[in-house]
């Protein structure tokens, strides 16, 4: 699938022109991820990053099959995004279904149609800080140019957190950008929960979490650790069992078409047993017609015959009338 080279430059040039003035990560990242979707002409696209607990997750996602996908890769700790954060370069797969290594992940995603997977690594001080992810619904041959736009995408999100965490230059060491990088993105994710369940501004959830991990005694970055991953256990519940309702519903939907089909064929068999009935009472009315003619002939070959035998009569008494009176 060909790439348009400049709309992707015009897209970058368009997120790299409101970087200075975006102050909210977690919004500019979601930017970045909907605009590598729109561009490269893929099914969904996220991003993840480090955190300090471990490896990278998904901070943003253009929509639930993409965080699935990041989550089950968390969760399984195998699959492309990390490969690609803990090798430092691109990992392209064409069909999750054909790849062996990664069967498993396959058997989650795959009811959700992903299959093809491409991830690139964000890079912070020459370092690998997360990736830029993105799949496609149908199996796909990943060419030079869309690995060059995704990495195009990936420098953006690069620069969209450098400016987020206040980093003053990439020279800074990892661990210490990890610290601030973590806390920072569970603090806007919380935020973003929390304005999502309780109907609440940014300021306010932020307000909300300070409250809460002033009152338990614990770290900020804790308690909206705490929030984000409630919230993705409860997403990811709400996944499972739309996923069961579907299969409930596609279970009814083959008993439905089974019992369709049945009818069918009864009543294409009861049709062929009525055609068969009404040619055989074709052709017995046939018979019974030809019966009829047959007597018919027999009949008028009997009043022939009468008349006949009458005209004969009445020839021998002509003749016997004139034997009996001479001239």
């Amino acid at each position: 699938m060909a790439v348009d080279r400049q709309m992707i430059a015009r897209t970058v040039q368009e997120l790299r022109a409101a970087l200075p003035e975006d102050g909210d990560l977690l919004a500019g990242l979601l930017r970045v991820a909907e605009a590598t979707r729109t561009v490269l002409e893929v099914d969904g696209a996220g991003l993840t990053l480090i955190h300090a607990d471990g490896p990278p997750r998904w901070v943003a996602a253009t929509d639930a099959a993409m965080e699935l996908l990041a989550q089950v890769q968390h969760d399984f700790g195998e699959g492309p995004y990390l490969q690609a954060y803990a090798q430092d370069r691109a990992v392209v797969v064409q069909d999750l279904g054909a790849a062996p290594i990664w069967v498993r992940l396959a058997a989650v995603v795959g009811q959700l149609r992903v299959l093809a997977v491409l991830s690139v690594p964000i890079r912070l001080a020459a370092q690998p800080v997360g990736t830029l992810d993105v799949y496609s619904s149908q199996p796909r041959a990943w060419t030079t140019h869309e690995l060059e736009g995704a990495g195009e995408f990936a420098a953006v999100a690069s620069e969209l957190v450098n400016n987020g965490v206040a980093l003053a230059h990439q020279q800074l060491e990892v661990a210490q950008l990890r610290q601030a990088l973590t806390s920072r993105i569970w603090i806007e994710q919380a935020k973003g929960v929390l304005g999502a369940t309780q109907g609440v501004s940014p300021e306010e959830a932020f307000q909300l979490l300070r409250a809460r991990a002033r009152s338990s005694s614990r770290k900020l970055a804790e308690v909206a650790q705490e929030v984000v991953q409630g919230a993705q256990r409860q997403r990811l519940g709400a996944l499972a069992l739309d996923d069961a309702r579907v299969r409930e519903a596609e279970g009814r939907a083959r008993a439905a078409e089974q019992a369709l089909e049945a009818a069918q064929a009864d009543l294409a068999q009861r049709r062929a047993l009525l055609d068969q009935a009404q040619v055989a009472a074709e052709e017995r009315d046939h018979i019974a017609d030809e019966r009829n003619h047959a007597a018919d002939d027999r009949d008028r070959i009997a009043d022939e015959r009468e008349r006949a035998a009458d005209e004969r009569d009445r020839v021998a008494d002509e003749r016997d009338r004139t034997a009996g009176h001479p001239d």
